[in-house]
């Protein structure tokens, strides 16, 4: 066990969800340390570090500017909060009131999404309101154009998110839902937290989009948003108003900056070799196995990230088990091994390789066997559903810090 973990008393984690907040959303590269270790001894006037993470980052954005926030999340409202206010002051002193302004945001219901906080929240925490366009389960060109037809005057800005979490949701296409808010000169926010192509969606004309630095590019702690410089401006202005409690350092400043370079410096292919090579070692392992009620397939990442992930299916008439039994008994397994289950409902969960250090991919497939074989057993609960498992879930949360 990792020295770490023994000095602590804390549960060893083996990580094949991805990059999740919950669990310290990445391992930090260790040139974004060093740059931790190179800012922190020193004084910075933090306009001129935030000019220089504007300059170095946007330049491999494609994007007109860029400032560093304290995460994604915080972004995602500063972002908000800049477009109802411009660069007024009076405005941002007065927010989360939003009298005479244009205070609403019109976005997709099914991005309307929970990435442990909800995005709706996340909105209204600037002051602004929602206006849902589409159903629970699809947004066409038509309902758009007549929500903002119908709300014309209201709107302050559009949303879109990118995400994994609306990946079952019949989205409006990014591209046609751009045009259209350009039709109406209505500015576009991307929240693009959790993906690695950030440069793409300037491509596209993007106002504003949303990063987070920490997940895949591993830097400490902050969130990057890039875009026009004239909204960039304002979004940085709220630190002037509510964004002051979303302020981030200046370690995270300089990490992220550091943390944007390398990522454009990095090896893909060894990445996708290594990729690769644990996958085909788990489809070896599991058809060896050939565990009744068990199924599994390699499935692409749903937003386009260059990531290949491998599908454990669940049959549980055939199997003796829920995939909620399967997923929740890794969890609280020492060493605690997180899946991601963002679409455990439809009985499946997937095993992410990016986050595995050497060896952990063999200690999954060894723990996962133990925890089958008692399931089907009966020596472990092996009927948990839906209801049970965010109630469980919830738990950890109620009972914090005990």
């Amino acid at each position: 066990m990792n020295i770490f973990y023994k000095k602590n008393k804390l549960t060893p984690i083996i990580n094949v969800s991805g990059f999740m907040t919950k669990i310290g959303a990445s391992i930090v590269k260790k040139q974004n340390i060093y740059s931790a270790n190179e800012v922190l001894p020193n004084f910075v006037n933090i306009d001129e570090l935030q000019s220089l993470a504007s300059k170095r980052i946007s330049k491999l954005f494609n994007s007109e500017s860029a400032v560093i926030t304290a995460s994604a999340a915080a972004g995602l409202t500063e972002s908000i909060a800049a477009m109802m206010t411009g660069n007024n002051l009076d405005k941002i002193f007065q927010l989360p009131n939003t009298k005479n302004m244009k205070s609403n945001v019109i976005i997709q219901q099914g991005h309307l999404t929970n990435y442990g906080a909800e995005v709706g929240q996340a909105i209204k925490l600037s002051g602004a309101k929602i206006i849902k366009c589409g159903s629970r389960f699809s947004c066409k060109k038509d309902q758009l154009i007549d929500k903002i037809n119908n709300n014309i005057n209201k709107i302050s800005c559009a949303m879109y998110v990118v995400s994994h979490h609306c990946s079952d949701y019949n989205s409006l296409n990014l591209n046609d839902f751009l045009n259209i808010c350009k039709k109406f000169k209505i500015p576009t926010i991307i929240d693009a937290a959790s993906e690695e192509y950030m440069h793409e969606f300037f491509n596209l004309g993007a106002d504003v989009a949303i990063f987070s630095s920490h997940k895949f590019m591993g830097s400490l702690t902050a969130g990057i948003v890039a875009g026009k410089k004239k909204y960039i401006k304002n979004i940085y202005l709220q630190n002037l108003g509510i964004g002051r409690g979303m302020k981030v350092g200046k370690e995270g400043i300089y990490s992220s900056i550091i943390a944007v370079e390398n990522w454009y410096k990095r090896n893909v292919k060894s990445e996708l070799s290594k990729q690769n090579k644990i996958i085909s070692y788990w489809l070896r392992y599991l058809d060896k196995k050939n565990y009744k009620g068990i199924n599994y397939e390699i499935i692409p990442d749903p937003t386009g990230n260059k990531i290949n992930r491998l599908r454990i299916i669940i049959n549980k008439e055939l199997s003796n088990f829920t995939a909620y039994s399967l997923a929740h008994h890794l969890e609280n397994n020492n060493p605690s091994i997180f899946v991601r289950d963002d679409l455990i409902h439809l009985d499946h969960f997937e095993l992410d390789t990016c986050n595995l250090k050497k060896n952990q991919e063999k200690i999954v497939m060894v723990e996962m066997n133990k925890i089958i074989n008692k399931l089907v057993a009966n020596k472990i609960k092996n009927n948990i559903g839906h209801k049970l498992y965010k109630r469980l879930s919830m738990k950890s949360w109620l009972k914090w810090p005990d």
